[in-house]
């Protein structure tokens, strides 16, 4: 039925609450910032304050890097150089490339089953290609896509378009199957784009209305049970 499996990356292989978390505290201790942890949560809802803006096209994505930071500011009241402190984040994260327990096996085990592996995740292009660089699992994959790079992010149907044209697969989307744990962005965009999901969703939330997984499971490893072999 499938063989060519998209897979985003943060939340679904890689630990990017951790990534995130290490990031700011080490950005914090270089810029001299006594923080704590109301702190770090406090950047987190700046942050998707400014990615929900991004998304609707109220930022570009230069606008974000520092507005998410102008607003931690403004919030936390830390006399605070965003474009110094956007930097200092993004080198950081960049360099921050947590994998789950479960990514290693499951990638080694569909590569020896013979699936053609991609990556499908929205972010910042150095900074994503940094961490992939650090985890050591760019092998893995045929391709990556990157929202910068492509020039949209998911769920838009053109981020879709453009990674299935790349791929050569725009006429094989019924051997296509995106995996990720984002209903919003991962299972929406696929579903638009006439490709089917695998929801992953360790937290079992309710499925926003109007988007539906073709697939779902709570543990990731439970995916080699259906995917046992290319077709």
């Amino acid at each position: 039925m499938y063989r060519y499996l998209f897979f985003d990356a943060d939340g679904t292989l890689f630990d990017f609450e951790q990534a995130e978390h290490h990031a700011f505290h080490s950005m914090a201790r270089e810029l001299g910032l006594t923080v704590q942890s109301d702190h770090f949560f406090l950047y987190k809802a700046c942050n998707a304050s400014c990615w929900k803006e991004f998304e609707q096209g109220a930022l570009t994505l230069e606008q974000l890097k520092t507005k998410r930071f102008e607003r931690f500011s403004e919030t936390s009241r830390f006399a605070l150089d965003a474009v110094r402190a956007s930097e200092s984040y993004q080198n950081h994260l960049a360099g921050q490339g947590i994998l789950f327990g479960h990514s290693l096996g499951i990638l080694t085990a569909l590569t020896k089953r013979g699936y053609t592996l991609f990556l499908a995740t929205n972010g910042i292009a150095d900074v994503q290609r940094g961490r992939l660089k650090v985890s050591g699992v760019s092998h893995f994959f045929k391709d990556i896509f990157i929202s910068e790079e492509l020039g949209w992010q998911k769920p838009d149907t053109r981020y879709f378009s453009a990674m299935l044209e790349r791929s050569n697969l725009s006429g094989e989307k019924s051997r296509c199957l995106m995996i990720g744990d984002s209903p919003e962005s991962d299972i929406r965009g696929a579903m638009d784009s006439g490709i089917d999901s695998i929801w992953y969703n360790p937290h079992t939330r309710e499925i926003p209305p109007g988007i539906g997984a073709t697939y779902t499971v709570t543990q990731l490893e439970t995916i080699l049970d259906l995917l046992t072999a290319p077709v």
